[in-house]
């Protein structure tokens, strides 16, 4: 459903554009407040309810983000950039399968709707034939798909023999310029079926060689479990809610640079460098801790910088 279009004010430009982390802790709530009236006022606008679901993944609250978008899609079943932004939300709760599924249902959508196109187009005197069903897309071409299908592809080739598909996939891999969150699911998918093979990997800056068979999946990853008990240890009684926004944040930043890792394996470094980028976000005093090297949290903290404009503005 489209409806017209819509002016946000300019706190909310602000934050679609620029993130969360450009809207004060004061104002955060002022943001809240307008698009969740925006949307009892106006639930089929798709530039609200896009505004809203980017809202809810920001703070985190990734199962009213679901909600929110999954109703949209269920009423509209064709809109990208609702889609795009809930892929975001699905991976934070784990629930992969029920994105692929709206995925399919998109695709399927855009299928309909240019059949119907085709249809209005012929004149009247033309007789129709029924349509032959079109093969699937080369797989040679992956890397011009639409992010969508690249994504439903990927969650059928779970079930096959990816033999055939690795040279694509190599292409899609060394190409600094396609999506690092497709990457990510690539080379999940290539460890899952174990192929033991190099693969260049260039994404979010960096650039290194990489045998599928021979990394660490990302949920296993020990470095990722200790940093995680770190950051619990430290904010799990005394600030709950900065330390739920502080793990999403970091498993994002995790999973958008997969394989890559972080530079250094100093669970105090990068446990202080998180802390310390997402309280100045929120504009609140910081002092550093005197074991770490402030060179190094200099450098850790640019680092975190860079994965999350990767994050703002490659996911999809």
């Amino acid at each position: 459903m489209k409806d017209s279009e819509f002016i946000f004010p300019t706190l909310v430009e602000t934050f679609l554009k620029e993130g969360i982390a450009a809207v004060r802790e004061s104002e955060v709530e002022e943001v809240q407040r307008f698009l969740e009236r925006s949307y009892i006022e106006r639930p089929c606008n798709e530039q609200v309810v896009y505004a809203l679901v980017k809202f809810y993944n920001a703070v985190a609250d990734f199962a009213s983000a679901k909600e929110i978008g999954q109703s949209f899609l269920m009423m509209d079943g064709h809109n990208k950039k609702v889609l795009g932004e809930l892929s975001a939300t699905f991976l934070q709760l784990d629930d992969m399968e029920t994105y692929f599924s709206l995925v399919k249902q998109q695709l399927e959508k855009e299928s309909l709707l240019e059949e119907t196109e085709q249809v209005v187009a012929t004149p009247n005197n033309v007789v129709q034939f029924p349509k032959k069903v079109l093969p699937r897309r080369k797989i040679e071409q992956f890397s011009k798909w639409s992010t969508p299908e690249q994504l439903e592809f990927l969650q059928q080739a779970r079930f096959h023999d990816v033999e055939s598909y690795i040279l694509p996939f190599k292409t899609f891999l060394a190409d600094a310029t396609t999506s690092p969150f497709v990457k990510s699911m690539i080379f999940e998918l290539l460890q899952e079926k174990r192929v033991d093979a190099m693969f260049v990997v260039r994404k979010a800056g960096m650039d290194d060689v990489f045998n599928p068979s021979k990394v660490p999946m990302l949920s296993q990853d020990d470095f990722t479990a200790q940093l995680s008990d770190a950051l619990t240890r430290r904010f799990e009684h005394s600030n709950p809610s900065f330390l739920e926004q502080l793990l999403v944040i970091v498993q994002q930043h995790l999973f958008i640079m997969y394989p890559f890792a972080f530079p250094s394996e100093d669970i105090t470094l990068w446990s202080e460098a998180y802390s310390k980028w997402l309280s100045q976000l929120y504009g609140n005093e910081w002092q550093d801790n005197i074991d770490v090297n402030p060179e190094q949290l200099i450098e850790a903290l640019a680092f975190i910088e860079r994965m999350e404009r990767v994050q703002q503005n490659y996911l999809l």
